[in-house]
């Protein structure tokens, strides 16, 4: 029986004092009254602010979210949680979301920047700005927990940073319409993680690529042809990224490739006969695709590449003879025509290939 009154006695208590208690005393006990942002963070972001100055961009419409920033004028204004462009977590306070997109800010961005002090970003947007031509800051590394970065069309230049594979929470990355190099990147490791990613005009603007391999990276839409078309490229590994499209362009003789492999990547098109300028080519393999019917005596041109030791066309919905442009191939070690629609007999020349 005491039990039972004491409790009823301790909502009696809590009941009065929630009702004569003063609106700031039961914001204590709200979950909606959002918190104001730290001091440190504030200081960062206007410090940030004020190394760039804002120009008339003629590529963008204007918004310059960050010349409403303030230190006075009440709450609304000095609450960098309030600010245009910032959101803050809605129990810590600190900020977790930074958005400039568009604010036509002009200079310089380094590593050195205050914008590194807001550890807790989870997604920055600093897309359609004038960085000057800036390199990627490495300090991007340090942001642990961000999910979401674009830094598109913002005129950054040079090798993308190899810090930036150890954001192991990055979900979104657009660096798109720069003057970028993958030169650095664990290239690899970092598609691995992502779901969304945009590098427009960065593979296929990479003038000194020498080697690309993106083996099964679960590479998704269509493929940049020029990236075929490289004028220092190698070597070209793409093989297993099935849910890629695309399509093989011309090549041209001056181009140094020597190894190309796109083996299952769902190419469409046709195997173009220019493929023969490729004159240093000593390994091919363009099986597993979705290319469409091809008879045989198209791929005379095959026999001019007479460096060639590897060359897979299965699968290739290749109909016809096996062709007799093959036989001069005398470097050949390996040759792959499975799953084609081959007929007549096996040639005899296939036994004099010394190798």
């Amino acid at each position: 029986m005491a039990a039972h009154t004491s409790f009823f006695f301790f909502v009696f208590l809590l009941t009065h004092f929630l009702f004569y208690s003063s609106p700031t005393t039961f914001a204590l006990f709200s979950t909606n009254h959002p918190p104001i942002c730290h001091d440190h963070e504030k200081s960062a972001l206007l410090q940030f602010k004020d190394s760039f100055i804002i120009i008339d961009d003629r590529r963008v419409d204007c918004d310059p979210k960050s010349e409403g920033w303030k230190v006075d004028g009440g709450e609304a204004a000095s609450d960098c949680c309030l600010w245009d462009g910032v959101e803050c977590d809605d129990i810590t306070g600190h900020v977790i979301s930074l958005d400039l997109s568009g604010s036509c800010l002009s200079g310089s961005i380094n590593s050195s920047s205050s914008l590194f002090q807001l550890l807790h970003l989870r997604s920055l947007n600093l897309a359609y700005n004038h960085f000057n031509f800036s390199s990627i800051p490495s300090a991007l590394g340090h942001f642990q927990n961000l999910t979401h970065l674009n830094l598109s069309d913002s005129v950054v230049y040079g090798p993308i940073p190899s810090s930036i594979s150890n954001l192991s929470k990055l979900y979104s990355l657009d660096l798109s319409r720069n003057f970028l190099e993958l030169r650095n990147a664990d290239f690899k490791t970092l598609i691995r993680k992502l779901q969304v990613l945009h590098l427009d005009d960065i593979l296929a603007n990479s003038s000194s690529l020498v080697s690309l391999s993106l083996v099964d990276s679960n590479l998704q839409g269509e493929f940049p042809a020029r990236i075929f078309q490289l004028p220092k490229l190698e070597v070209l590994l793409l093989d297993s990224n099935y849910y890629l499209t695309g399509h093989l362009p011309e090549f041209h003789s001056s181009s140094p490739l020597r190894k190309l492999s796109a083996f299952n990547c769902n190419l469409s098109g046709h195997i173009p006969s220019s493929l023969q300028n490729l004159m240093q080519l000593v390994y091919l393999d363009l099986g597993d695709n979705s290319f469409g019917v091809q008879d045989t005596s198209s791929l005379s041109w095959v026999g001019h590449l007479a460096k060639l030791t590897y060359l897979s066309l299965r699968n290739s919905n290749l109909s016809d003879e096996i062709p007799s442009s093959l036989a001069n191939l005398t470097n050949l070690s390996v040759l792959s025509l499975r799953f084609n629609q081959l007929t007549g007999p096996l040639p005899a020349w296939l036994g004099t290939l010394p190798n």
